[in-house]
């Protein structure tokens, strides 16, 4: 039965934290879409589908890349099963089944959160709507993420957490890779005017630029912003953050000490690798590759989590 329950706490928190990465890429390409896009640049909206992992799905549907209908298809579309109404009603549907896991509290921010979504659904938006629709489901999240401090700290707490952190490690390493490789891909518009406002972009879209202003000072570089969202241990969404996350929540399972044993032997050389590591090595190594191989060995962990205790 644990097994049963683990894995319906897992997803719903993934499910949760993509609601709200789609909703904060929304709010990039948006944010990005107010600024001239010169020749050498990608359209900002192909950027959003590409960390969506969505650009598949949506090609199928529509024949050319617009705002509204990218809008349309990573909010509300049902046929995309990573849009924002998808994620809500799967996690509702998943915290249904699991209610007597959750405090009063979890579910109603869960309910909650699916009842406005279908009222939203029913309306029809238009561009000027999107700030509100994704400051809404950032809020939304949180509360969720807020309610569950009320939580007995048991193995069906860390398997929440662990969903949480595993889908934002994933997220948050995509994001940076579609920054580099897409939405600025020819290398000599790096450290340009446009390439540091995407940056700051970014992270008032992560709300994380504030953060970033107390943790460095001088000027924003690509190189800082890098550090703060790879290495920075105080960071929320860094990479470092979410794999001591991870770790954390791992480790603190009682339910197998033989599976976790097992998972954290394909974990602690990337934790020890990312605690060591100098952005100034990643740079020169290649940003690119080391989150291309940071997502494989994420993707691995997820897989592994899966195997010992969900099949």
């Amino acid at each position: 039965m644990l097994s049963r329950t683990a894995e319906y706490l897992y997803w719903i928190s993934r499910y949760m934290e993509r609601a709200e990465t789609t909703a904060r890429l929304l709010d990039v390409g948006y944010r990005m879409s107010l600024f001239p896009n010169p020749s050498g640049y990608n359209n900002e909206w192909e950027s959003v589908l590409s960390a969506a992992g969505a650009i598949e799905g949506y090609k199928n549907k529509y024949d050319t890349i617009e705002q509204k209908n990218v809008e349309d298809y990573l909010f509300f579309d049902e046929s995309n099963p990573s849009s924002v109404y998808n994620c809500i009603l799967n996690a509702r549907n998943n915290a249904l089944v699991v209610r007597t896991s959750f405090t009063p509290e979890s579910w109603l921010a869960i309910n909650k959160t699916y009842q406005e979504i279908l009222n939203l659904k029913e309306k029809k938006f238009i561009k000027s709507d999107l700030p509100d629709l994704t400051e809404w489901t950032i809020e939304q999240v949180n509360l969720f993420r807020g309610s569950l401090s009320s939580l007995l700290r048991n193995d069906g707490y860390n398997f929440l957490f662990l969903g949480l952190f595993i889908e934002r490690a994933d997220n948050s390493a995509r994001l940076l890779d579609v920054k580099y490789f897409v939405l600025l891909p020819k290398p000599q518009y790096v450290g340009g005017n446009i390439d540091n406002m995407q940056w700051s972009i970014l992270l008032r879209s992560l709300s994380s630029f504030r953060a970033f202003r107390w943790a460095y000072d001088g000027n924003i570089t690509a190189t800082k912003i890098a550090d703060f969202l790879v290495l920075n241990n105080n960071c929320p969404r860094s990479l470092s953050f979410c794999i001591q996350n991870i770790v954390k929540h791992l480790t603190n399972l009682t339910c197998s000490p033989e599976k976790v044993g097992r998972i954290y032997n394909n974990l602690k050389d990337l934790n020890t690798k990312i605690q060591e590591e100098k952005i100034e090595t990643i740079v020169e190594y290649g940003l690119h590759q080391f989150v291309t191989q940071f997502i494989r060995k994420i993707s691995s962990v997820d897989n592994e989590i899966h195997k010992e205790f969900f099949n």
